[in-house]
């Protein structure tokens, strides 16, 4: 076997185990297996593949269809420390709403409504 590759997780332990041998070596194995890029692309997948994805539908007017996020952890500025984010997926205007981290879904709501 090349240097740098392998043949899963049991003939690693098999492989290990011909030399060395510690209490948790299974356990050690497979968290490095878990880690390794090659093993990670190369494996057998049990599960069936996701299906093919399907792009979402080009909405026919603004404001029908809109994400909404929001930006936190910024510095204290006129009281707010935090953004929301509102985007019309079709025009792609947005709405930038000052606010504050501590903001509930009620508070959200309203913003959204007296802003947007």
């Amino acid at each position: 076997m090349p240097v740098g590759e392998h043949g899963g997780q049991w003939k690693t332990v098999e492989m290990v185990t011909q030399n060395f041998w510690w209490p948790g070596v299974m356990r050690e194995v497979k968290q490095y297996m878990e880690g390794c890029d090659a093993y990670q692309q190369n494996k057998n997948r049990i599960e069936q593949p996701a299906e093919k994805l399907i792009p979402n539908s080009i909405p026919e007017k603004p404001w029908t269809h809109i994400s909404a996020d929001f930006i936190t952890k910024l510095p204290l500025a006129q009281g707010y420390n935090s953004i929301l984010v509102v985007v019309d997926q079709l025009t792609k205007m947005v709405h930038f709403i000052p606010t504050t981290e501590k903001m509930m879904a009620k508070g959200s709501a309203r913003l959204f409504r007296d802003n947007v």
